[in-house]
C-alpha cells in the first residue's frame, strides 16, 4: 500500500552473491555467441594485425559482459505492492514494469551448480505473450524466492476472488521418470542436425590441412570407409543426445495440486515450473515411431507466455519427456480439464481424399528438388538420394492416412504425421482467432485449411472440403462460442 493508505512498500534487490553467480553464465553466453570469432582467432591466419583486432573485440565483449552484469545487479529492484508485481532496472536506459497478476502464466525456479553452492535460485515470472526478461530475478536467496512465490500466489488468488489460502504441502508425483526412460527419450530424438554439424566441422578441419591432404582424403572415402563413418557419426549423436537428456531431465517429476501443475527436473541445473491450470491453453503430444514402439509419448504443456532461458527466446512450457501410452489420456485430462474425450480412442474426422493428391505432389516435388541439388553438387554421390523420390508417394499416403481432427464443446483436437505423430489439444476458451487458408492448388481441388491461433502459436487442421471448412470457421470463432 502507498500514499495515504499506508506506508510505502520498500523495494527489494538481488542477493549480493548474485553478482558472481550471474557473471559466469553471462560470460558463457558471450563465448557461445562469439564462437566464430574465437575459432578465427585460434585457427585463423598468422597476421598480427588481424589477431590484435580479434583480441581487441574479444576483450571488448567480456568488458561489456562484466559491465552489464554489474549494472543489472546495482539497478534491479522489485516489490509486490498495490496488487501488482513491480520490477525496475537500468542505468542510462531505465525501464519499469508493472505485471498484472492475471497476466502471469507461470513461475519457473532455476538452480544451477553455482546457485546451489551459494544457496540462491533464479526466479522467472513469465507473462502473456511477453518475451522480455523483466520478470527474471537472478539471483535470490531461497527463502526470499519462497516468500515471493507465496506473494504472487496470493495476488493471483485475490484477483480470482478466492478466499482459501494457497496450499503449502505438495501432492505426491503423478508421474516420475527413471534414468532409463530419460535416456530413451534422448535416444529417440532426431539427430540428423547433430550429424550435419559434425560433418561440417570435419570438412572444415580437412580444409585446414591443405588441398593435397584434402584430395587424398577424398580419394580414400570409398563406400567401405564412408559407411562405417556415417554409422559412427549417428551412434555418437545418439549417445550424446541420450546423455544430455538424462542430465537435463534427471529426477523428473510431475505433480498436480488443486490449482497448479508443477514439473521439476535437472541434475546440475534444477528447474521447477509452476503453471496455474487455468493458464494452460495447448497440449502437444509427440510420438516418434521409436517411442510408439516403446509404448511412450512426450507431453508438452504450453501457456500464453514467452520466456527467456539462457539468453534465448522460448515458448513457456512444461515438458513431460516420456509418458506411457496408457497414461497419456489421463494426464492430458488432468492438465486440461476441458478435454472430455480420449484423443487416442475417439474416432477423428479424416483429411479430405483430394488432400492425398496434393500431399503426394508436394512431397515428390520437394524430394526431386533435393535430389537434383545433390546430383549437381556431387554427380558421383548425388544419385544416392533417388530413393527419396521413389518413397515420396507412399510416405505421403502414410502421413495423410493418419491425419484427423475433432471439435468438441471444450477442445479442438488435431493429429498429423507418421514418423513423428503429433497430436494437438487446444482449449477453445483460449482461442484468439480462426483463419481459413486456401492456396492456388487448394482452390483448384476445392480444399481449405483451418488455422487456430492462440497466444504465441498457430495450429493447423488437416485439409478439408471448402464447404466444411467454412462451416467449421463459423463454429470455431471466439464470438460464436460466447454467443447465447
Amino acid at each position: 500500500m502507498t500514499g495515504s493508505e499506508g506506508p510505502e512498500v520498500p523495494w527489494r534487490g538481488l542477493h549480493p552473491l548474485s553478482l558472481a553467480v550471474n557473471l559466469l553464465p553471462q560470460a558463457w553466453r558471450t563465448v557461445r555467441g562469439a564462437w566464430p570469432l574465437l575459432l578465427a582467432l585460434v585457427v585463423g591466419g598468422d597476421g598480427l594485425g588481424l589477431r590484435a583486432l580479434d583480441l581487441t573485440l574479444l576483450v571488448t565483449f567480456f568488458v561489456l559482459t562484466v559491465g552489464r552484469t554489474l549494472i543489472h545487479f546495482l539497478t534491479l529492484r522489485y516489490r509486490v505492492a498495490d496488487g501488482r508485481f513491480q520490477v525496475k532496472v537500468g542505468l542510462l536506459s531505465r525501464s519499469a514494469r508493472v505485471l498484472d497478476p492475471g497476466r502471469i502464466q507461470n513461475v519457473e525456479i532455476v538452480q544451477n551448480l553455482f546457485h546451489k553452492l551459494t544457496g540462491l535460485v533464479e526466479v522467472r515470472v513469465e507473462t502473456t505473450g511477453d518475451g522480455s526478461s523483466h520478470g527474471l530475478l537472478s539471483a535470490l536467496h531461497e527463502a526470499e524466492a519462497t516468500r515471493l512465490r507465496a506473494e504472487l500466489r496470493a495476488l493471483v488468488r485475490a484477483q480470482a476472488m478466492e478466499s482459501t489460502p494457497a496450499p503449502i504441502d505438495e501432492a505426491p508425483p503423478a508421474l516420475a521418470l527413471t534414468p532409463l526412460e530419460l535416456a530413451a527419450y534422448g535416444f529417440t530424438r532426431r539427430t540428423v542436425g547433430v550429424v550435419a554439424v559434425l560433418t561440417a566441422v570435419g570438412l572444415e578441419l580437412f580444409g585446414r590441412f591443405g588441398p593435397e591432404v584434402a584430395e587424398k582424403a577424398g580419394r580414400a572415402m570409398t563406400p567401405d570407409v564412408l559407411l562405417p563413418l556415417i554409422v559412427l557419426a549417428f551412434a555418437g549423436s545418439w549417445l550424446w543426445s541420450a546423455g544430455a537428456a538424462t542430465l537435463r531431465h534427471w529426477g523428473h517429476a510431475l505433480r498436480f495440486s488443486e490449482d497448479e501443475l508443477i514439473t521439476e527436473e535437472g541434475l546440475f541445473t534444477r528447474r521447477r515450473v509452476e503453471i496455474p491450470r487455468g493458464k494452460v491453453q495447448l497440449l502437444r503430444i509427440d510420438e516418434t515411431l521409436l517411442r510408439r514402439l516403446m509404448g511412450y509419448g512426450s507431453l508438452l504443456i504450453e501457456t500464453a507466455a514467452i520466456g527467456v532461458a539462457d539468453g534465448r527466446m522460448r515458448a513457456a512450457e512444461g515438458l513431460v519427456p516420456m509418458v506411457p501410452q496408457d497414461r497419456l489420456a489421463a494426464l492430458c485430462r488432468e492438465a486440461l480439464p476441458a478435454l472430455a474425450v480420449d484423443p487416442w480412442s475417439v474416432q477423428l474426422q479424416p483429411a479430405h481424399p483430394r488432400a492425398l493428391w496434393r500431399a503426394i505432389f508436394s512431397r515428390t516435388l520437394r524430394a526431386a528438388g533435393l535430389c537434383a541439388v545433390l546430383v549437381l553438387a556431387s554427380p558421383r554421390w548425388g544419385w544416392a538420394a533417388l530413393p527419396l523420390v521413389i518413397l515420396a508417394p507412399p510416405m505421403a499416403w502414410l502421413d495423410w492416412r493418419r491425419q484427423g481432427w475433432l471439435v468438441s464443446p471444450g477442445t479442438v483436437i488435431t493429429r498429423t504425421g507418421f514418423w513423428l505423430r503429433q497430436t494437438w489439444v487446444i482449449s477453445r476458451d483460449k482461442v484468439q482467432s480462426v483463419h481459413l487458408v486456401q492456396g492456388p492448388i487448394m482452390r483448384q481441388h476445392g480444399l481449405g485449411r483451418i488455422e487456430v491461433r492462440v497466444a504465441g502459436g498457430v495450429v493447423g487442421l488437416p485439409d478439408m472440403g471448402i464447404h466444411e471448412a467454412r462451416v467449421l470457421l463459423d463454429q470455431l470463432r471466439p464470438e460464436a462460442r460466447c454467443a447465447p
